[in-house]
């Protein structure tokens, strides 16, 4: 897989004197009926949901300039993520190719431990979504986008049983990120960077067995 932001701020963060951050984690509910995933309802529908703030601007390494809540949630066969950001700076979509070429909201995951296969699905805010992996082939996903005044709201719906190596419940290496391109900026939920240094998240026994998540 192509080098990803996220490699590059790691690299950052190790060349630099700053402080070692704490990873975050989350405890992911399960869901008995899956979760709104129309980005135009309101964020309250997305229930139960844990929820992560991308507090931190890793571009200039200080507290994150403009709000992004990420709610997420499983059923068991998907994986369910919400964004919700503000933004004062003029709202670009395009292809997320790369990352490079508009305002974007991602999620890497790490099913498997730090030496398994890392998935990025990535998100415009008109919904235009791209997925990669580190080894093998990611699995297509589903995205949803719609733009306000004064921000934009994704949704995402990530089939597990795409994933390799997904344990049955358990810990995975998680990354929450976002790109605006106006400013150049990048703001992560953890401090750490790339998704193996990332924080955790704790998945419900219903999800995953050996090799993939139930049908």
């Amino acid at each position: 897989m192509k080098r990803t932001v996220f490699a590059l701020v790691g690299a950052l963060f190790a060349a630099s004197a700053l402080p070692a951050f704490a990873a975050s984690s989350l405890e992911v509910p399960t869901a008995a009926t899956a979760p709104s995933v129309d980005p135009r309802a309101d964020s309250t529908t997305f229930d139960p949901a844990a929820v992560a703030q991308l507090s931190w601007d890793s571009t200039s390494s200080k507290a994150a300039p403009e709000d992004t809540t990420a709610r997420v949630s499983t059923d068991g066969k998907f994986l369910y993520v919400r964004f919700d950001a503000t933004q004062s700076e003029r709202i670009v979509s395009a292809q997320p190719a790369d990352g490079r070429n508009g305002d974007l909201v991602w999620v890497e995951l790490q099913p498997g431990g730090s030496s398994a296969t890392t998935y990025r699905f990535a998100s415009s805010p008109d919904g235009s979504g791209a997925a990669s992996a580190s080894s093998g082939t990611a699995p297509v996903f589903s995205s949803s986008g719609s733009t306000f005044d004064g921000g934009y709201t994704v949704t995402m719906k990530i089939p597990l049983a795409g994933l390799q190596s997904v344990p049955s419940g358990g810990t995975w290496n998680v990354q929450f990120g976002r790109a605006i391109v106006t400013s150049g900026t990048q703001l992560v939920w953890s401090h750490d960077g790339n998704v193996a240094q990332a924080g955790t998240m704790t998945m419900p026994a219903s999800v995953g067995s050996t090799g993939s998540a139930p049908q």
